[in-house]
């Protein structure tokens, strides 16, 4: 094991035990070689202890009753001995030229606090497309450079296609601990606001879509997503002022909508309203969300 890494490449993990080996392997087969690898058993039940067991002393594991994948993702970054930083999911896989192509562009650009590249769909094609991001608007982000309207649009980083600078990461506070879905993107928001942040046009991991993915419990990315925004906006007035409050009140609306619609197909009618009433107070003025707004409160009555 290398006494002074380039990169750490930090792994949280939960009762993975199933994914765990190849997404392990697949870092461990990169073609750049000065890094280290340092797990996380976010307080797993299944073999996840045994797998890890099995790797001996070509990777550093730490244990922690289940607090959540920032705090060990966080406990992790707090382990290493990198100048940067590369998450990585526990049930994605890396190309075996992951961390090459993106240290090449850091090692060019020191100055930037992450760079992020794009992710493949390793079950194939989803949404009409192979990449997460699809390849015109790909190119673009490249060309042009990363603004806050794109990351405000569509939450366009992985943390598992990135490389963070050590610097950059414990400079912004780390991950917030009390995300448990959208650290991504919160992250990424206040490293934009205070580093460079690089986009390159390359596909470095391929992102496994199963019914484990933390992503799939839409209520809980609702009510993060839109604490973070609001947190962006209270923390970094300045991200208010480039996005507009007009936009910024749109999305934060929308996503009380969508959170309302799916409390009404659950049958938490009160619930609903109460999400339709937080939607037409923020963006008074979609005709949409007043017309459900009566309509739902008509019927829960």
């Amino acid at each position: 094991m290398l006494a002074q890494p380039t990169i750490s490449v930090v792994i949280a993990t939960y009762n993975r035990a199933n994914y765990l080996s190849q997404t392990i392997d697949s870092v461990l087969a990169q073609t750049f070689k000065s890094f280290e690898l340092i797990v996380v058993d976010d307080g797993s039940s299944d073999d996840t202890r045994a797998i890890l067991q099995s790797y001996g002393d070509r990777l550093r594991v730490y244990y922690q009753h289940n607090r959540g994948p920032s705090a060990a993702r966080n406990l992790g970054v707090r382990q290493a001995r990198g100048s940067w930083i590369a998450i990585q999911d526990s049930d994605d896989l890396c190309r075996d030229t992951h961390l090459e192509v993106l240290y090449d562009h850091v090692a060019r650009h020191p100055d930037c606090g992450m760079v992020f590249g794009n992710g493949a769909y390793l079950v194939g094609p989803e949404h009409g497309r192979p990449t997460i991001i699809p390849a015109a608007k790909s190119r673009r982000l490249a060309r042009a450079g990363v603004t806050l309207d794109d990351l405000f649009d569509k939450s366009i980083v992985r943390l598992q296609g990135s490389l963070i600078s050590r610097r950059a990461y414990d400079e912004v506070g780390q991950h917030d601990e009390s995300l448990r879905i959208c650290m991504d993107l919160d992250l990424a928001f206040r490293i934009f606001m205070t580093f460079p942040v690089c986009y390159i046009d390359e596909t470095v991991f391929r992102y496994r879509k199963h019914e484990g993915n933390i992503g799939r419990n839409e209520e809980l990315r609702l009510i993060e997503n839109i604490r973070v925004i609001e947190k962006l906006v209270k923390d970094y007035p300045a991200a208010g002022k480039l996005l507009g409050t007009q936009k910024v009140a749109s999305r934060i609306a929308y996503r009380y909508y969508k959170l309302a619609k799916g409390r009404w197909q659950r049958g938490q009618c009160n619930d609903a309203v109460q999400a339709m009433d937080k939607a037409v107070t923020t963006y008074p003025r979609s005709m949409k969300y007043w017309f459900y707004r009566f309509q739902w409160g008509m019927s829960a009555r």
